[in-house]
C-alpha cells in the first residue's frame, strides 16, 4: 500500500512539473529604446506606443528610456561602457556621424523593404541620415525653418510687407531697430546649438553648399560663403541686431521675439507652439526665410537609429516597423508638434494650418550632410562665426581659416564600421 501511495505522489510531481515547465515558454526578448525628451508629452506618448506593441507583441518587452538632451548622449555611453548597449537610439542627425564613427549603428537598408522605404519623403530620408550611400537612421522629428515677424513692430516701423531677399531683410531690420532702445529688428544667433544654422539659412539662399556633393572638401568658404557671412556682419554694424550675438542662444532669441524685443527671428514650428502657451501671445506671422539667389531653406531632422552592439535586433526592427505606421507618426506629429515624414500622413486633414505652411518649404529644404567629424565641424563653424560677429576677423580669412581645419579632419575621416 505505501508503495502504490508512492507511485502515485510521484506521478503527481511530474505532472506538476510538466504543466509548470510547459507554461513557461520561451523567455521574451527584452529590447532597450531610447529617445531624447522633446516636450512634456514624449513620455507619455511613447508610453502608450509601447503597451500597444507589447500588446500584439507579447514575446517582446520594451524598455523605454526617455533621456534629456543635455545628458543623454552621455548616458547612452555609460550604457555601452557598462555592457548594456541600447537597441534603438533617438540622435540628433547632425550629431549621427560620431556614431557611425565609433561603428555603433547599423546601416538600415537591409531591413527596409521597397514598400517601407516609399513610404518616406525621399528627400528626407535621402539626404538626412545617408552616409557613405547607406541610410543609419530614420527620421522621426522633421521641422523647416520660417521667418516669423512680429505685426504690431512691422506696424510701428511703417513696414507693409515682411522682406522676401536680404535687401528688404536689412531695411525692415533697420527700421525696427530705431523705434526704440532695446528693440531690434532681427537676431543672429551667437552661442550654442544651431550657431552655425544661422550662417547656413543665409547660405543656402544664396545657392551655397556646406561640403562638396561627396562630403570630402568644404564648400561654405566659396563666394556665396563669403556673401552670406559679409551680409551678417554688416546687420551687426548697422546696429540691426543685437551688438553681441554671443550672449544669445537658441531660447534667448525665442524669449526675446515672444517679449516684443525682436521684430524678426528664424524658426521651427515649435516656436508658434511656444507662443501659442505664453501668457501674453505676441501678434505674428510667417513667411519663407529671405533668400538672395536661391529659393532655398535649411531643413532639419533627428533620426532613429539601430545599434550595432544589439543582440535582439530582428526585435527591434519589428518594434521600428511598428512606429512608423501611418497611425502613429500622425499621433507623434499632433503630440509633440514635428512635420510628418511620411507623404500619407501629410495628406491627413488633421495637420495644422500652421504645419502645413512649413511642410510647403519641404520641396525647398537642404539638409547638412551628415559626416563623421559633424559635432568637430559644428565646432569650428561656430567658433569661426562669433569671431566674424565680434569683429576680430574679416569674414572671407574666416571662412578660408575654418575650411583648412576641416578640410584636414576630413582627410583623416576613417570610421571604424
Amino acid at each position: 500500500m505505501q508503495k502504490g501511495k508512492s507511485l502515485w505522489f510521484n506521478i503527481g510531481l511530474f505532472a506538476m512539473a510538466f504543466l509548470f515547465l510547459g507554461g513557461c515558454g520561451p523567455a521574451r526578448q527584452e529590447i532597450d529604446f531610447v529617445f531624447m525628451q522633446r516636450t512634456d508629452a514624449t513620455e507619455e506618448y511613447w508610453q502608450t506606443v509601447v503597451q500597444d506593441f507589447e500588446a500584439v507583441n507579447p514575446a517582446i518587452k520594451v524598455n523605454l528610456h526617455v533621456l534629456e538632451w543635455e545628458v543623454g548622449p552621455t548616458q547612452i555611453e555609460e550604457m555601452v561602457a557598462a555592457g548594456n548597449p541600447p537597441d534603438i537610439i533617438h540622435v540628433a542627425t547632425r550629431e549621427l556621424g560620431g556614431y557611425i564613427a565609433k561603428g555603433w549603428v547599423e546601416p538600415l537598408d537591409g531591413y527596409m523593404s521597397p514598400e517601407f522605404r516609399g513610404g518616406f519623403y525621399p528627400q528626407i530620408l535621402n539626404a538626412s541620415a545617408q552616409y557613405e550611400g547607406r541610410t543609419f537612421g530614420l527620421p522621426v522629428s522633421v521641422t523647416t525653418r520660417g521667418l516669423y515677424y512680429n505685426k504690431e513692430l512691422f506696424a510701428r516701423a511703417g513696414i507693409s510687407e515682411p522682406p522676401k531677399n536680404w535687401d528688404e531683410l536689412r531695411e525692415s531690420a533697420i527700421k525696427i531697430s530705431q523705434l526704440q532702445q532695446g528693440t531690434y529688428g532681427f537676431g543672429i544667433l551667437g552661442s550654442g546649438k544651431e550657431t552655425d544654422l544661422y550662417f547656413y539659412y543665409f547660405l543656402v539662399g544664396n545657392g551655397g553648399s556646406m561640403l562638396s556633393p561627396d562630403g570630402t572638401r568644404a564648400a561654405f568658404n566659396y563666394a556665396e560663403g563669403v556673401e552670406a557671412l559679409i551680409f551678417l556682419q554688416q546687420l551687426i554694424k548697422d546696429g540691426a541686431v543685437p551688438p553681441d550675438p554671443g550672449q544669445y542662444k537658441k531660447g534667448d532669441l525665442r524669449q526675446a521675439f515672444m517679449n516684443g524685443q525682436l521684430g524678426m527671428v528664424i524658426d521651427s514650428d515649435s516656436l508658434a507652439e511656444s507662443i501659442k502657451k505664453a501668457e501674453k501671445p505676441v501678434e505674428y506671422g510667417i513667411v519663407p526665410v529671405p533668400v538672395q539667389s536661391s529659393l532655398a531653406t535649411l531643413g532639419v531632422t533627428d533620426s532613429l537609429s539601430l545599434f550595432s552592439l544589439s543582440e535582439n535586433k530582428v526585435a527591434a526592427w519589428k518594434f521600428i516597423e511598428f512606429i512608423y505606421q501611418d497611425q502613429y507618426r500622425l499621433d507623434y506629429a499632433l503630440h509633440e508638434g514635428y512635420l510628418p515624414e511620411k507623404v500619407a500622413v501629410a495628406e491627413s486633414n488633421k495637420i495644422s494650418e500652421q504645419n502645413q505652411f512649413f511642410l510647403e518649404q519641404l520641396p525647398n529644404a537642404r539638409f547638412v550632410q551628415t559626416n563623421v567629424k559633424s559635432i568637430e565641424i559644428e565646432k569650428i563653424i561656430s567658433e569661426t562665426l562669433l569671431n566674424v560677429y565680434l569683429g576680430k576677423v574679416d569674414p572671407k580669412t574666416a571662412l578660408d581659416n575654418a575650411a583648412a581645419k576641416i578640410n584636414e579632419l576630413l582627410s583623416y575621416s576613417a570610421t571604424s564600421w
